[in-house]
């Protein structure tokens, strides 16, 4: 016995209402990989580290001296775990320190010195003395 086309057809249509021929990977973010990350040194300014990175795919208009870098790939429809994230901190477009999954040592240590300890914190309030 052969399928009749309007069976054929039915199925078709049912089977990709059901998005369970096809699921598109979705990505959001550019990846960094980890020569990028390794270039990455205190007092380079915006221009060299969008050169070095790109643009920053997560930008806060309130906190224009802060640069997250986030990147995930999943699959549509299904839980995406959160992504290792790279925050960098610029004063008078200078990069002073690095937070993150992905930030470097050399960053992660240059947010401890004196001058940098009274810098505002990611919520933009001063620490107390």
């Amino acid at each position: 016995m052969r399928p009749s086309l309007p069976a054929v057809l039915l199925l078709a249509v049912l089977l990709s209402a059901c998005n369970l021929l096809y699921k598109p990977e979705v990505q959001q973010g550019d990846p960094l990989t980890p020569a990028m990350i390794a270039a990455l040194k205190p007092g380079m300014t915006k221009r060299q580290v969008r050169l070095l990175l790109g643009s920053p795919p997560v930008n806060d208009v309130f906190h224009p001296d802060r640069w997250d870098y986030l990147y995930s790939v999943g699959k549509a429809g299904e839980p995406v775990p959160p992504p290792p994230r790279l925050t960098l901190y610029f004063r008078d477009d200078a990069l002073v320190r690095a937070e993150g999954e992905l930030a470097p040592e050399a960053l992660k240590k240059a947010g401890n010195t004196p001058a940098e300890n009274n810098a505002p914190d990611s919520d933009g309030k001063k620490p107390a003395p």
